[in-house]
């Protein structure tokens, strides 16, 4: 399946940071943040609905699915994906719920 094109909204880049600036101060280390990264990078870029589909949300267009403690909220148009929002799914999950229904 053809790569497609992958659109970070504004927020979900500054929540992924703020994920690697965690492990980063917790870690003491870059290395773990930065394989996090390119792991979610690489199954946005692939994602391929003939071998499993992503999870869908109340919110219409809306999917998401989990890597490892992380959630990773999106579209998809056309052949691009557009990331709203990336959540560590050990935080308070009304802040979520406040977020999504911001969509």
């Amino acid at each position: 399946m053809a790569k497609r094109k992958v659109i970070w909204l504004q927020n979900a880049e500054v929540q992924m940071l703020d994920i690697m600036d965690y492990y980063y101060f917790r870690n003491k280390s870059m290395t773990y943040s930065l394989s996090l990264h390119k792991q979610i990078k690489s199954k946005l870029q692939s994602l391929d609905f003939r071998i499993a589909l992503p999870q869908k949300t109340s919110i219409e267009k809306l999917f998401y699915f989990t890597h490892k403690h992380i959630s990773v909220f999106f579209c998809i148009e056309d052949e691009t994906v557009i990331v709203h929002i990336i959540w560590d799914d050990r935080r308070n999950p009304e802040k979520l719920k406040n977020i999504l229904d911001d969509i």
